[in-house]
């Protein structure tokens, strides 16, 4: 999860801030789907 982390920190620094938000928001998005497909599996 760290070296995830890293990468899109890295990544955010390099993008301008407007793809770099949305990316995070549909990243951030995704996450949360999946954790509650999990949990309620």
């Amino acid at each position: 999860m760290n070296e995830l982390t890293a990468v899109v920190l890295e990544a955010e620094t390099t993008l301008p801030m407007d793809i770099a938000g949305w990316g995070t928001l549909l990243v951030s998005l995704a996450v949360t789907i999946v954790w509650l497909a999990y949990l309620y599996r």
